[in-house]
Formats: C-alpha cells, sequence, structure tokens
C-alpha cells in the first residue's frame, strides 16, 4: 500500500499555496486603496463607487465563460498569465500615481480590465488543486485556504489603507510585486496540467459528441455541458440553492448592520470593527475545521454550521445594541470555514479533474445571484420596516437555507472524506 503523502510534502502544492496565497495578500492590499484613490482622482463617491460596480460586474461576466476555458487549457499557464497582466495592470497605476498622470477614466479602464482578466482565468487556481493531492486531503487544504483568506483580509484592508497614507502608489506597488510573486511560484508547479474538457461517459451512458471530423469539441458545448453536467446533479443543484439562500441572508444582514450604523451617526471605527469580528470568527473556524474537517462526516457537521449560524442571529431580531450585533454576527460566520471545507470539499472532490474549472463556476455564480441585491433589499427595508424586521427578512432567508440542509437526506448523510469513494454525487 503507497504511503500517503503529507500536504506540505508536496512540492506543487507548496508552489499553488504560495501562488494563491500571494494573489490573495494583493487583492487585499488593493482593495481598500483603490476606492480611496478613485475618489481622490475623481472628487465624487458616485464615481468611486462605479469603479467597485464596474469591476465586479466584469469580473462576474467573464468568470461565467472562464470555468470553460480553464478546463480547456493548461492551467499552470493561465495562472501564469493572470498574474503577469494583473502586476502589469497595477503595477501601471503604482507609475502613474508616482508621476502625478493617473485619470479617472484609465483608472476606470484598468481597473474593468484586471477583473475581467481575472473572472475569466482565476478558477484556473482553485481547478487545479483537485489534480496535485490526494482526495482524502481535500477538505484540510479548503481550510487551509479559508484561514489564510480569513487572516489576509483581516489585515489587509488595514494595512493597504496605510500604505496608501504614506504614498498613495505603495499600496498598488506591493500588490504589483505580490502578483509577480503569484506568477514566478506558479511557475515551479513541475507539473502541467492540461485537460480534455469532455466529461468521460459512465458506465452505461452515452459517449459524449464530438465534432463531425473527429476533432476537438466547440467552446459553447464545453459550456454547455458544463452546466448540463451540474444542474442534471440534484446534489448540485440543491448545494446551489443553500448557499444562495445563505449568502443573501449572511450578506443582507451585514448590509443591515452597516446601513444601520451609518444612519445612527457610528463612528467609523466601531463600524469596522464588525468585519473585523467577522474575519476573527472565520480565523478560529479555520483553525477548528483544519483540525477536524477531515475525521469528522460532512452530513452532521453542516446540518450543525448551518443552524448555528441561524441560531446566533436570533438575537439581532430582538435588540440593535451594538455589542449583541458585533458579538452575534461575529459567532455566525464561525462555522463558514468547516461549512466550506467539508460540502464544498465534496462536491470538488467528486467533481472531474476536466470539469473543476466550469463546476467552480456554475456554483459560484448562482451562489452568489441573490447577493447582489442584498445592498439594495437592506437598504429599501430599513427605513419601512426597522432594523430589527430587516433583520427577521433575512434570518428566514438563512432559515430557509438550514432546513434544507437538514430535510435533504443525500447532504445530510455525507460521509467523513476518506468514505467519499464509495459515494456518488448524485
Amino acid at each position: 500500500m503507497k504511503k500517503r503523502v503529507g500536504l506540505w510534502w508536496r512540492p506543487d502544492y507548496t508552489a499553488w499555496f504560495a501562488a494563491d496565497t500571494a494573489t490573495a495578500i494583493g487583492v487585499a492590499v488593493r482593495s481598500l486603496a483603490i476606492s480611496l484613490v478613485g475618489y481622490a482622482v475623481s472628487g465624487s463617491t458616485v464615481a468611486a463607487g462605479w469603479l467597485g460596480s464596474a469591476s465586479m460586474i466584469a469580473q462576474q461576466v467573464f468568470g461565467v465563460f472562464g470555468g470553460t476555458y480553464v478546463d480547456r487549457h493548461d492551467r499552470r499557464t493561465l495562472i501564469i498569465v493572470n498574474a503577469v497582466v494583473s502586476m502589469l495592470c497595477w503595477g501601471s497605476v503604482a507609475g502613474l500615481l508616482l508621476t502625478g498622470g493617473l485619470r479617472y477614466s484609465v483608472l476606470l479602464a484598468i481597473a474593468v480590465v484586471s477583473s475581467a482578466v481575472n473572472g475569466f482565468l482565476g478558477s484556473a487556481t482553485d481547478a487545479m488543486l483537485k489534480s496535485i493531492i490526494d482526495m482524502r486531503d481535500y477538505p484540510k487544504a479548503r481550510s487551509l485556504n479559508e484561514g489564510r483568506d480569513a487572516t489576509v483580509n483581516m489585515v489587509g484592508s488595514p494595512v493597504g489603507g496605510f500604505l496608501y497614507g504614506v504614498r498613495p502608489w505603495l499600496p498598488f506597488l506591493i500588490t504589483a510585486c505580490m502578483y509577480a510573486v503569484a506568477g514566478v511560484a506558479a511557475a515551479g508547479i513541475r507539473e502541467s496540467h492540461k485537460h480534455d474538457a469532455t466529461v468521460r461517459p459512465e458506465a452505461g451512458t452515452a459517449a459524449p459528441d464530438v465534432s463531425a471530423d473527429g476533432g476537438s469539441r466547440s467552446f459553447f458545448r464545453d459550456f454547455r455541458e458544463g452546466w448540463s453536467w451540474s444542474l442534471h446533479r440534484t446534489m448540485l443543484v440543491m448545494t446551489m440553492i443553500v448557499s444562495a439562500l445563505l449568502n443573501f441572508g449572511i450578506n443582507g444582514v451585514q448590509y443591515g448592520i452597516q446601513l444601520h450604523l451609518v444612519s445612527a451617526g457610528m463612528n467609523g471605527a466601531y463600524i469596522g470593527f464588525i468585519n473585523t469580528g467577522i474575519f476573527c470568527a472565520m480565523l478560529a473556524g479555520a483553525f477548528i475545521a483544519n483540525r477536524m474537517s477531515d475525521r469528522l462526516p460532512v452530513g452532521p457537521v453542516v446540518c450543525v454550521g448551518f443552524l448555528f449560524s441561524c441560531l446566533a442571529m436570533v438575537p439581532l431580531v430582538c435588540t440593535s445594541n451594538y455589542w449583541v450585533m458585533l458579538i452575534c454576527n461575529s459567532l455566525s460566520a464561525l462555522p463558514f470555514p468547516i461549512i466550506n471545507a467539508m460540502m464544498l470539499g465534496f462536491v470538488f472532490a467528486k467533481t472531474p479533474d476536466s470539469m473543476q474549472g466550469r463546476i467552480t463556476v456554475t456554483l459560484t455564480v448562482p451562489a452568489q445571484a441573490l447577493s447582489m441585491f442584498c445592498s439594495a433589499a437592506a437598504g429599501s427595508l430599513l427605513p419601512v420596516c426597522g432594523f430589527q424586521r430587516t433583520i427577521l427578512v433575512f434570518l428566514i432567508a438563512m432559515m430557509v437555507s438550514a432546513a434544507i440542509v437538514v430535510l435533504y437526506r443525500p447532504l445530510r448523510t455525507i460521509p467523513r472524506a476518506d468514505a467519499w469513494d464509495s459515494v456518488e454525487l448524485q
């Protein structure tokens, strides 16, 4: 029997993790700085707001097709290309700020281009993970990512704001350097993983179609196949639904709290502590997930996690006290790392290597679809319903997602990682 090799003893994984971490740092450091510089060069909060919105729209639109492209091409190369383009984009912003030549229109164009390229190629990183580690290590790898992301997000935004205060171009220079590190680290991945996007037929099924001349399938056929593969698996559809409802509820509560505190004239530092509390809880949750995610049965733990998040939010329906908001909101985020590590870990571990990019898209796009309306919903409900009833609306969405997880047997009965080989993705 072949001895199992730990994650950190796999050179490909350490190179992959270094590349992914450098990218995460780059994104976190520039996240606040781009809003600050957007306002500085435009003098308008509306223009600065559209800078972020335009970037998100570009990333989502190109991301829909990016998963298919990633599955058809060498993923290591795509990670490097994404890093190089991002390095050039944000390095250009740093250079233009240094020389005093940055205009709003140029910043908007650079932000949109960078986001579009990241949306199109960014899923290559996650898509590559399964092919360089043992399937039994997938929950642990996901939990490591959750902890890393929580730490980076907790520290990156304040650091970016501090660097901007020192010199406006500094956070963008650091961002460009981080993307350079990511490209170099990705180049250190020894194996090149290029996949035929065609899904191999299972026993008793027909072989996939090919073109009339026997050549490669078209891009759009592979695109349709990715969505068809996902939508014909009930467990994946249910995962999309519960993720969309949970994200809508959680993000709605976040916007509700922030808008309520802003309208009440709360000091910005105290509002910022709300996010700090979330990231601290997620960091603690990631530590727990790293210790336990590969030892416990997935289904029961995910059920408990969903219910815990709902129960943590219940006090907010009864009070608008700041400290209750801080504590309850933070506690609700505690199970997220282990939910992601276990439930999504199972889905991606059971997805063919050739489908990793497309399934990333077919899961994330529906999961984020409702969240696009959270800010508008919270802003509209607060003046009509008040804070507590607004929270109740979003809590109901969370409770529905928890009920689905508990009642849907295939999700509720997913075993622990070492038994995944015997379980089908229904």
